[in-house]
């Protein structure tokens, strides 16, 4: 035996052990998916678990136009854009993009995740100082680590403690950058930043740079989807507002967009990410080109998902559950511990609901939840069947009963405490 084979042996054994037990819920193979509802095994189940939220991966003029330029560019670029990968269609998309979100120019990375990490990477150094929310994806968290910056965790979506951080780190001394970063809607609590209250502390500090991550935003949140700065009218004052095509825009791949061009072309120069990865295929380009398309199209749809997710929230609270207030269509059940949350993420499979426990380290130890999430595409007899089967659960453990005054999760996790200088 290895030593590294020693090291992950233990955790090997346990997952072959929740797998033995029954309450083992991830990775499960999809045969077929429709959206709102999948196929597994032999199973018909609804899906609320999925980031399509405006329903468009199964579009006919989402798919026709990834077939279309498939059949024209091929299945891969067969280089990074800094080769030979580079094609027409990611420029176009580039400033689409930057058109969409109100800003002069766009970058296109092969993820989501590669954009936070190339871009926060390369534009920090040792010297500089990231003030971040707590329960920021991991993505933020692997870019600051490799930049080298002092990274200086705040509580979740509190501006009066990044203030009080802030004053700290200036009054430490700080020789070069400050930047905060912070999500748009947060992936497992659905909470939407108050932006305006973090944009404010530049008046403690004028040269304090804002990165937005609208992963989860882009396509929800604001006037006809185009995100978080614009739902609050404050584009212009967000430096870098970056986003990802694997929720709302029904394909993968991410971007970064800016009004300083000049910092975009020393990115697109020195992310590692986009120059020493493949670039994103031409069909998934152009499935985000015909989701905006879409989009213009019809912005009911962003309608239409906002009242479906109202109607889950009043239905989780007829039940008894704990649910805040928010524009999202991510609405979790707080469970608490790891071991109800497992087992009531079967019972929701077992019933014909897929959706997913998020537990520690994605959420604080003894929180777990139930991520649900939903899209402009289900229909009343998926919310019925939902509500139906989650009333019926959370009687059964007494979810209401234990957790009512639940004020939700707070990501106080390794990777962060890791981080803290």
């Amino acid at each position: 035996m290895t030593l590294l084979n020693e090291r992950c042996k233990p955790f090997a054994e346990y997952v072959d052990q929740a797998k033995a037990c029954g309450f083992y819920p991830y990775f499960r193979p999809i045969a077929q998916s429709w959206g709102p509802e999948v196929q597994v095994d032999d199973r018909r189940l609804v899906m609320v678990g999925s980031n399509d939220y405006l329903g468009l991966a199964h579009d006919p003029r989402v798919v026709d136009a990834a077939a279309k330029a498939l059949g024209r560019w091929g299945t891969g670029p067969g280089g990074s854009r800094f080769l030979c990968g580079n094609m027409t269609v990611h420029e176009a998309l580039e400033e689409r993009l930057a058109d969409f979100v109100g800003k002069r120019k766009a970058l296109v990375h092969t993820t989501g995740f590669t954009t936070n990490v190339g871009v926060i990477d390369c534009l920090l150094g040792p010297e500089d100082v990231i003030l971040v929310d707590r329960e920021n994806h991991s993505s933020i968290f692997e870019g600051c680590r490799a930049s080298g910056a002092r990274v200086v965790p705040f509580k979740h979506n509190d501006a009066g403690d990044a203030r009080r951080k802030l004053l700290r780190a200036l009054e430490r001394g700080i020789q070069g950058c400050v930047l905060l970063v912070t999500e748009g809607v947060f992936s497992m609590s659905g909470d939407a930043v108050l932006l305006p209250d973090f944009l404010a502390l530049g008046d403690d500090c004028p040269s304090l740079l804002v990165y937005l991550d609208d992963a989860h935003g882009l396509g929800v949140m604001g006037p006809h989807g185009r995100g978080t700065a614009a739902r609050f009218a404050c584009t212009g004052r967000v430096d870098y507002i970056m986003g990802t095509f694997s929720k709302a825009l029904a394909s993968v791949g991410g971007f970064i967009a800016t009004d300083d061009e000049q910092v975009l072309e020393f990115v697109r120069h020195h992310s590692k990410p986009l120059i020493f990865s493949a670039a994103l295929p031409a069909s998934a380009v152009a499935a985000v080109q015909a989701s905006l398309d879409v989009l213009d199209r019809e912005p009911e749809r962003v309608d239409r998902l906002r009242a479906i997710t109202e109607r889950v929230r009043n239905g989780y609270r007829e039940i008894g559950l704990k649910v805040r207030d928010s524009e999202t269509p991510i609405v979790p059940i707080h469970i608490g511990p790891e071991m109800t949350a497992y087992h009531f993420a079967q019972e929701l499979f077992a019933h014909g609901v897929f959706a997913l426990p998020a537990v520690y380290p994605a959420v604080p130890r003894g929180k777990a939840v139930i991520r649900t999430a939903f899209m402009s595409t289900h229909e009343d007899r998926h919310i019925d069947f939902v509500l139906e089967v989650v009333q019926k659960l959370a009687r059964k453990h007494d979810v209401p009963g234990r957790f009512a005054d639940s004020e939700g999760a707070v990501a106080e996790t390794a990777r962060v405490s890791s981080l803290v200088c």
